[in-house]
């Protein structure tokens, strides 16, 4: 895992400056070394976090035998089996690194090559032949790459903090509406967008072309999720499940690989356990890592301790204190954008203290998208037989909730949940799966926003993105819909953008075996019956699990990876001045109702004006 930046058809004095302090900006992700490549009017950089090949004739940027350049971000899984075809076709090596492979692969294949890589991996290679710069992200978004263009210049980074860290772009910079709007909806940025007009992402999937002789940017979808889930249903019997398991041990394997130590990331739940559990049969010791919190609601440990005993795991709990612990300066300008998932919290205490142990480490991440695992996918059923119920009779359900049920501020707790869920009542199926998410609704945000925001808004809605993606696989069942939705905003823009910011924060390498691409493939073409039924979620997981874990773990309903974030609220928007963005008047009340995420947001968005200087807004095009 590293950090990568560029700059491309930039030949003005101090160009090769710049790109230092683009690199400079990136050092947390890579910790173990740098190095920068410049020929004319191209420059590219690479901050080094040494997991494969610790050798320095591994570092980067690469150059190939036939010139190429690479900067890499990430892990190629398969480098093994690849490097064994490329030699049967001549190619010797020099190291025993996957980047190594990944340019050889390039110069073999070219672009086709993409379709036979497993790992997560963000690149930029630049053909000084061609002259052209390819740009390439992995297909589910594990690993980040943003850019940015001033006239017929692009500079690109493994996070906008490195584009900002440029003078010009810096001074460029606006206050994206739009993202603000996602964020106050969501509690993040919904891609290509970031927080920044000038700065957009490179989306999950996609490869770039950049000529700087032109200026002209191309772009392309290499991988569709799409066709994978309206493809033939896999009907669920044992043939399925045997299959399953092959897919998710194989991926677990593939992600052993590391001349660095190596651990795995344990809570209470059935994923992370699952896991584990694949990572023990290996023969290798592995080390588990556990947080917990005093809140009881909160605390995993008991759950994660009766996991590993089980396992025969060595397992290091590491309590903390939310409130001491976390320096939230530092955890916003980690994100970037605006983000107040508050599980980034829990997330950056376990980073952080995994740290001094191992350099990599594996979670569950992704089970739930790919499964069904959310209480979400339930309420969609649920609702669709609760519209039936008259709007009068919801609405006076609704006002005795919020009269009779004072908020108890427990985790993701039952008063909060009916409030969201009866506010819910009378929307359409895709609206519905978009509103048990929402922190802000319109309403709220009209009260909100100042006046001259939403003017300049005009009608954006944050759900037309959502929209967009359920229109994309209209053949689908509408769960099939709802997790290939989840899985192009929730899963991409919100917990790969947590799980990659809090681990590289510390120069860790976090792997996500339930995001091999093998095995979201499959799990796409899953008949409904092996992710959810009247009684259970994740039922082919917990089927493949029966026998390895305990029954508990088994039966323990989905509780979420989160923190106490008391410590952090704000009950008002910030006050930012005479031109502020919000309104003066508006205010929490949090005896009313459970107000944690709202809070918790309203902090994080005060704590990014903070670190931000001054930034204007244009108004949305």
């Amino acid at each position: 895992m590293c950090g990568i930046a560029g700059l491309i058809g930039d030949a003005s004095p101090g160009a090769a400056q710049r790109l230092d302090s683009m690199v400079a900006a990136l050092v947390h992700r890579g910790p173990d070394g740098g190095g920068c490549w410049n020929d004319g009017d191209v420059h590219l950089g690479h901050r080094r976090l040494a997991v494969i090949d610790l050798a320095a004739a591994a570092a980067q940027p690469m150059v190939g035998p036939r010139g190429l350049v690479i900067v890499f971000n990430g892990e190629i899984y398969n480098h093994h089996d690849l490097r064994r075809e490329l030699e049967g076709r001549g190619r010797t090596f020099r190291t025993q690194s996957d980047t190594e492979v990944l340019l050889a692969a390039w110069e073999a294949w070219g672009e086709d090559c993409l379709g036979r890589l497993v790992g997560m991996f963000a690149f930029a290679l630049w053909d000084p032949t061609a002259r052209r710069l390819f740009m390439v992200r992995d297909r589910l978004g594990k690993k980040p790459l943003y850019f940015t263009r001033q006239g017929d210049m692009l500079a690109f980074a493994s996070e906008p903090k490195a584009l900002l860290a440029v003078e010009s772009v810096r001074a460029a910079a606006t206050l994206d509406l739009q993202a603000l709007s996602d964020f106050l909806s969501l509690g993040y940025v919904l891609s290509p967008k970031s927080i920044h007009a000038n700065i957009r992402q490179l989306p999950p999937a996609h490869a770039a072309r950049f000529d700087p002789s032109t200026g002209r940017l191309e772009t392309w979808e290499y991988w569709r999720l799409a066709d994978h889930v309206q493809d033939g249903r896999i009907p669920y019997d044992a043939k399925a499940r045997e299959r399953f398991s092959e897919l998710l041990a194989q991926a677990v394997q593939d992600r052993l690989q590391a001349d660095v130590p190596l651990g795995v990331f344990l809570s209470g739940g059935l994923d992370s356990a699952a896991v584990a559990a694949m990572a023990a049969t290996s023969g290798a010791r592995i080390r588990a890592f556990t947080v917990g919190f005093d809140a009881q609601s909160f605390d995993e440990r008991p759950f994660a301790r009766q996991t590993a005993s089980h396992l025969g795991l060595d397992l290091e709990e590491l309590p903390v204190d939310p409130g001491a612990d976390v320096d939230l300066a530092r955890l916003v300008a980690q994100c970037d954008d605006p983000f107040s998932d508050t599980s980034a919290l829990a997330c950056w205490h376990l980073n952080r203290a995994a740290r001094g142990r191992v350099t990599v480490a594996l979670s569950g991440d992704g089970a739930d998208e790919i499964l069904a695992g959310y209480p979400t996918y339930r309420a969609d059923r649920v609702a669709r037989l609760w519209n039936r119920v008259p709007a009068p009779v919801n609405r006076a359900l609704l006002a005795l909730v919020r009269r009779g049920l004072r908020p108890s501020y427990r985790k993701v707790s039952f008063d909060y949940k009916a409030r969201q869920f009866l506010g819910g009542h009378g929307l359409d199926a895709a609206r519905a799966h978009y509103w048990w998410r929402v922190v802000f609704s319109d309403e709220e945000k009209r009260r909100l926003l100042s006046p001259e925001i939403l003017d300049a808004l005009g009608d954006y809605d944050p759900f037309e993105t959502f929209a967009g993606h359920f229109r994309a696989v209209p053949q689908a069942s509408f769960l099939d819909r709802s997790l290939y939705v989840d899985i192009k905003t929730w899963l991409a823009d919100d917990i790969l953008v947590k799980a990659d910011r809090t681990s590289m924060a510390f120069g860790l390498e976090v792997r996500s075996p339930f995001l091999d691409h093998r095995l979201v493939e499959f799990a796409a073409r899953l008949d409904e019956a092996a992710k959810m039924n009247f009684r259970r979620q994740k039922v082919i997981l917990r089927d493949a699990m029966a026998k390895i874990l305990p029954s508990a773990t088994l039966k323990r309903r989905k509780q979420g990876f989160n923190s106490p974030t008391s410590q952090f609220s704000a009950l008002h928007p910030p006050r930012l001045g005479a031109n502020s963005l919000f309104r003066d008047d508006f205010r929490l009340d949090p005896a009313v109702e459970d107000v944690t995420f709202k809070a918790f947001s309203l902090r994080v968005l005060g704590q990014w004006f903070e670190n931000h200087p001054p930034i204007p807004w244009k108004g949305c095009q």
